[in-house]
């Protein structure tokens, strides 16, 4: 795997694993409270061949504990996520919408532009709520992507979900989830992958014995899954 080079595009700083010309734009959004070196270990780990990979930090900084900051794409109301869990019971996201995830999709277009990546080209994907930046960039976009990338996702605002993923008929995506996930429920996932498959995109929902995480297993898939993805410039 080549070096990780840092740079600053779209006023992210953004983590770039160099592939080869023509081959897939890998974005892979880091989860609440951690940052882009979080996720970095992937690119070796699912072995993509030639594949461009990009780990942008996430714009907001938001404490974890004494002296310790993390990075987040909106901000979570940390009390009511843990009453949620001390209750044995999982937060329902459907009707959010959060302001600064607006900006994380502007802030995360404007990367992808400045890196000159083509759409027809980029896989998005993302962990947790990497996951729901990388689902609400590619419904709401200008252009499909290539792959969209759902690891321990949910739904948000999804009224205007549903009426956004007609447009991305077609649009191949993977999507895993931990049936024992204490902080997204399997069964909001279920709902996220029946609202997609519903509009026409095509993928499949990996369940795996396991909590909020991305196993063995998964990585396997996904690898895959990522693979068989070729962009247009490659399919002449």
């Amino acid at each position: 795997m080549s070096s990780p080079q840092m740079r600053r595009l779209g006023g992210l700083d953004t983590l770039i694993v160099p592939g080869l010309p023509d081959r897939p734009i890998i974005v892979m959004f880091h989860g609440f409270g951690a940052d882009a070196h979080d996720l970095l270990p992937l690119a070796q780990a699912l072995a993509i061949p030639g594949a461009t990979w990009l780990f942008p930090h996430a714009p907001i900084q938001v404490p974890l504990g004494p002296h310790m900051v993390g990075r987040a794409w909106f901000p979570i109301d940390m009390v009511e996520l843990q009453a949620a869990m001390m209750a044995g019971t999982h937060r329902d996201m459907s009707h959010q919408k959060p302001p600064a995830l607006e900006q994380a999709r502007t802030m995360a277009r404007q990367m992808l532009s400045e890196f000159g990546a083509s759409w027809s080209s980029v896989v998005l994907a993302g962990f947790s709520q990497g996951a729901m930046l990388a689902t609400a960039l590619a419904l709401h976009a200008e252009d499909a992507p290539l792959g969209l990338g759902i690891l321990s996702g949910t739904v948000l605002d999804a009224a205007t979900w549903q009426d956004l993923a007609p447009k991305r008929k077609g649009l191949a995506f993977f999507q895993s989830h931990g049936t024992q996930d204490p902080l997204l429920s399997v069964e909001a996932a279920h709902r996220l992958h029946t609202l997609l498959t519903n509009a026409g995109l095509e993928g499949e929902l990996i369940e795996f014995r396991g909590a909020h995480e991305i196993p063995m297993v998964v990585l396997e898939k996904f690898s895959a899954w990522a693979r068989a993805l070729q962009p247009p410039a490659l399919l002449h």
